[in-house]
């Protein structure tokens, strides 16, 4: 997928941020690298996200995340995968999804929705870092942050140098 730009600093970024519907959050070590602005939104299939889990995870210590804003849909964000390899930690995960809270935040997104495929990821995790449930009666499992009633505390500034 082409990169069509980066950011590096979420305050000085934000106009760009804002304006971009598809793009990849990028940690390393469990700090922020950069936001890449991508073509169009990534295209996984649940076999593919079980074959890299099984057989093609990298060993580094990178951790990404694809998001999207969904067509004629502002006010969301869709999680699309998140990569991390052998030696990535919590850190960078957790960092990554704390940009995405920041993302929704400078965006003014109302929810981010997932389908999270990967049993390694927890209901319990989940709803520490404030997700819920969402379409139950769907299978799979779907899950919403929501930001109706505000945003939290930004938490981004533990992972940006």
């Amino acid at each position: 997928m082409f990169r069509l730009g980066t950011v590096t600093n979420l305050t000085t970024g934000a106009d760009q941020l804002r304006r971009w519907r598809c793009a990849r959050i990028v940690m390393c070590g469990g700090r922020f690298v950069e936001i890449q602005h991508r073509l169009s939104a990534g295209n996984v299939s649940v076999a593919q996200v079980w074959w890299q889990a099984k057989y093609g995870r990298m060993d580094d210590d990178v951790c990404w995340l694809d998001y999207h804003q969904p067509m004629g849909m502002s006010g969301f964000l869709t999680l699309d995968y998140i990569r991390s390899g052998y030696r990535s930690g919590y850190k960078s995960f957790l960092g990554a999804v704390e940009l995405l809270n920041e993302v929704a935040r400078i965006r003014g997104t109302s929810a981010i929705v997932a389908h999270v495929t990967n049993q390694s990821i927890s209901d319990r995790l989940l709803e520490r870092l404030g997700w819920q449930r969402h379409l139950e009666n769907w299978s799979g499992r779907h899950w919403i942050r929501r930001f109706y009633d505000g945003y939290p505390k930004s938490t981004a500034y533990r992972y940006v140098a």
